[in-house]
């Protein structure tokens, strides 16, 4: 038993300092919190990480519920109690099938008791199966001009940052194409430069650019929407493009931060009758040694929540917070919403609250 514990312990300190007030808080301590696959082929199929944890608490534990941040990421494990002292072990796969280039993701992992909790990161670095011009870029935007993504995420932009990113597009036809672009406007500092022609069977780069000033109001989620005009004739869909507004971090780790935990992160109302709004209480608390504080809280639509921006949660205090959505007025449907929450969590700045009901 003392063995155990100190080999827990000595897990514990190879987590970065952020991870660690979150998870020895949770009588389950991995060996390691995060995983990365490093560069795999889309080809080569679904590859696999053991995660091994100690129960270091004197009883035993027993995970009941595992939620993954995506269908392409599943988890076997047992939910046969583990005793103090002894080990557990979990094992998460990923399918990098149509994924392309850095993808990140999450495994939140509960107990039966819902007192302890602990959340598990995969990375990988996908290389696509080889495909011609036409299946590089599967998606027609107009005339003989396509493209291979109608998304361009930039993920995470700090304030005063100015970050580019580069959407391809193909001429897969036989003359050449005159291009131009329209967009929503400099909502959010994005601007755009496209090259005025693209040759015959030949592939022509879209610069994006955010300029994100600093700002009271420059958090959270930026969207804005770009149509390309070929020929005079512009794309009946847009590339959607978005960014997620958060502040600079120090880098100095000693720093006294913030951890955010949400309990639980999606809720699920089950089935109700159509057409009415629906309630349900959930845990946000602060585990970390400094204020937490919500720079943005954004209810997608038909969802609305009781925390605003600005409400600040001291070190380890918790809030009783009511999320609620409308229910369809469809039977047999179900209905998804979110929440989006950006706080200065530096760990993770951005979450989203998941939720869903379905009709009766």
């Amino acid at each position: 038993m003392k063995v155990r514990t100190i080999l827990a312990t000595l897990f514990a300190l190879s987590f970065s300092m952020a991870q660690a007030q979150e998870e020895l808080n949770s009588a389950m301590v991995f060996e390691t919190y995060e995983w990365d696959f490093g560069q795999i082929d889309e080809a080569d199929g679904p590859v696999q990480h053991t995660f091994r944890f100690v129960n270091v608490s004197n009883n035993p534990i027993q995970i009941d519920n595992v939620a993954t941040s995506c269908g392409c990421t599943t988890v076997l494990y047992s939910t046969q109690p583990v005793a103090g002292g002894e080990y557990g072990e979990l094992t998460v796969a990923f399918d990098p099938s149509r994924t392309e280039g850095k993808v990140l993701r999450e495994v939140e992992i509960f107990t039966k008791d819902r007192r302890n909790y602990a959340s598990l990161m995969i990375t990988a670095d996908v290389n696509p199966i080889p495909m011609g011009l036409e299946q590089i870029y599967p998606h027609l935007l107009v005339g003989t001009v396509k493209t291979n993504a109608k998304r361009c995420n930039f993920g995470y932009i700090n304030q005063g940052d100015k970050v580019t990113r580069i959407v391809r597009v193909a001429n897969v036809g036989d003359k050449t194409a005159k291009l131009s672009v329209v967009t929503t406007g400099n909502r959010y500092g994005m601007t755009v430069e496209c090259p005025e022609i693209v040759t015959p069977q030949d592939v022509a780069s879209i610069h994006i650019t955010y300029d994100i000033p600093k700002g009271r109001n420059c958090f959270g989620m930026a969207r804005d929407t770009i149509w390309v005009v070929a020929d005079g004739v512009q794309s009946q869909e847009p590339i959607v493009v978005n960014a997620i507004r958060i502040e600079k971090f120090s880098q100095d780790d000693s720093k006294p931060k913030p951890v955010l935990r949400i309990e639980p992160a999606y809720v699920d109302f089950g089935e109700k009758a159509p057409g009415k709004i629906y309630k349900k209480t959930i845990v946000i608390g602060n585990t970390g040694n400094a204020d937490l504080i919500f720079r943005d809280v954004e209810p997608m639509e038909g969802t609305a929540i009781s925390i605003e921006t600005g409400q600040v949660i001291k070190p380890g205090k918790e809030l009783k917070v009511t999320v609620a959505i409308t229910n369809s007025n469809q039977p047999r449907t179900a209905t998804m919403g979110s929440i989006n929450l950006t706080t200065n969590d530096p760990t993770r700045p951005f979450r989203e609250l998941r939720l869903q009901v379905d009709t009766k």
